[in-house]
């Protein structure tokens, strides 16, 4: 998990900004142990925006929001 890699860092901007925490990333190795780290995905084999990565971690994290325990 390294920033340099994550699909939520818009690359495109100069100096990189993660759209994530709204804030621009110039040291990568703070982010080594980000929570918020999201593989880039591809989507007939062209790379999802950084915008198109966050939607779709955001759709994640509410579908599992009201998962609990089964019982």
């Amino acid at each position: 998990m390294n920033c340099t890699n994550c699909g939520l860092l818009d690359k495109q901007v100069s100096p990189n900004y993660c759209l994530r925490f709204k804030k621009v990333i110039e040291d990568f190795s703070v982010g080594q142990d980000c929570i918020y780290f999201f593989k880039e995905q591809f989507e007939e084999g062209e790379l999802l925006t950084p915008q198109q990565h966050l939607l779709l971690q955001n759709q994640d994290q509410r579908s599992k929001k009201m998962q609990g325990p089964m019982r």
